[in-house]
């Protein structure tokens, strides 16, 4: 089980625990997932940047959020290949790569043009992932949320982050509006991507 959740092997799962885990949906959790690719690489990002500025000779070589950026890139290709490399893995290593470069060039595209390229990358890939029902899905989903962006976020924490007029809020009451802010956003992530998958995944299965 921690090999599946790992690396996406699930040829040693028994078919008892697959029955347990598709009863409480849960199957998807050991297959390794765009979630899991994007976790590792803000990882890498994130240490590659702490480090790296340390040294001021690879900083002058080259700028430390540079190199977090390609790290994050390279560590989530490797994690992509060594998981088997999914149609959402191949997926989010390809925006990832897609992202970084146009951050670095300082350009700015529109998310409908950087899911259509990163779709035509994974094709040129694998084509016979458009065969694959994650292909769809895992396009969809993404398109949902980037077509989305903060709108969904914004209103939340602004109230969330608003103390009442006259009153003093203290570190607990700020905590507890930030994770009633951070609640109500996802459970509005979660229904406009349920809602929005819902058609693709009667005709998928």
């Amino acid at each position: 089980m921690l090999t599946g959740l790992a690396v996406g092997d699930q040829a040693a799962i028994a078919p008892g625990d697959w029955d347990v885990l598709r009863r409480t949906g849960l199957a998807h959790a050991v297959s390794v997932s765009g979630t899991h690719v994007a976790m590792l690489g803000s990882l890498c990002a994130a240490l590659t940047r702490r480090l790296w500025s340390r040294s001021r000779h690879l900083c002058a070589w080259l700028p430390a959020p540079t190199a977090a950026l390609w790290v994050a890139v390279l560590g989530a290709a490797v994690y992509a290949l060594a998981s088997g490399g999914g149609v959402p893995a191949q997926r989010t290593v390809w925006t990832l790569a897609l992202m970084s470069a146009l951050r670095l060039l300082g350009r700015a595209w529109p998310w409908p043009l950087v899911c259509l390229c990163c779709a035509t990358l994974v094709t040129a890939w694998d084509p016979m992932a458009l065969m694959q029902a994650g292909f769809w899905l895992s396009f969809v989903a993404v398109a949902v949320l980037m077509s989305a962006g903060d709108v969904l976020r914004m209103p939340v924490a602004t109230a969330a982050g608003a103390p009442p007029v006259g009153a003093r809020v203290g570190r607990l009451g700020v905590a507890a509006r930030w994770l009633r802010g951070e609640a109500i956003a996802l459970w509005r992530t979660q229904r406009l991507v349920s809602l929005a998958l819902m058609p693709l995944t009667l005709v998928c299965f």
